[in-house]
């Protein structure tokens, strides 16, 4: 499965136990959707640091750290699991809730700890701009390590913590 756009906003959210029970009890897209957008906004989660918005960077991130396409199925572990590639709780045009279990955020906080710098700049800038809808620029390159320097933090963090990490992207 493909994601159609690129152009949702992003935010990853650290799952606490009771936030993780909480959202698998919930039945429906619908009840999905209000527990993740009420974890997104809480004044609690934000203060914690349990919660990076992380803008459109999503895009180029997923895209240099897989097969260079929004897809979800991509099976290049654990790098495919930063973004789109965990389990998916909630699928639609509008709005995406994916969930990397526990047990794998330090395998993906790992791949991302070995990516260097030169590596993902050679990824990102060989994106095909036919396929991601515009030229890679070494600007936009620049912005996008530092948000995954962000990420792969929040990424060890959690995995510390041996908690889950929700992505939800709303269109």
């Amino acid at each position: 499965m493909s994601v159609e756009s690129g152009l949702g906003r992003g935010a990853y959210i650290v799952l606490t136990r009771e936030d993780a029970k909480e959202l698998f009890s919930q039945e429906g897209d619908a009840a999905v959707r209000t527990v993740a957008e009420r974890l997104r906004n809480s004044k609690k989660h934000i203060e914690l640091d349990l919660v990076l918005e992380c803008g459109t960077s999503w895009d180029p991130i997923h895209r240099a750290l897989t097969d260079g396409t929004l897809n979800q199925d991509v099976e290049d572990f654990p790098l495919d699991h930063c973004v789109l590639g965990g389990k998916r709780l909630h699928e639609g045009k509008d709005f995406e809730a994916i969930l990397i279990r526990p047990d794998i955020v330090p395998h993906v906080a790992a791949g991302m700890h070995d990516l260097k710098r030169a590596e993902f700049t050679e990824r990102y800038m060989a994106l095909d701009p036919a396929a991601y809808g515009k030229q890679p620029t070494e600007a936009e390159g620049d912005e996008t390590w530092a948000m995954l320097k962000l990420i792969r933090q929040l990424f060890e963090d959690a995995g510390n913590e041996h908690a889950a990490v929700l992505f939800t992207v709303a269109r």
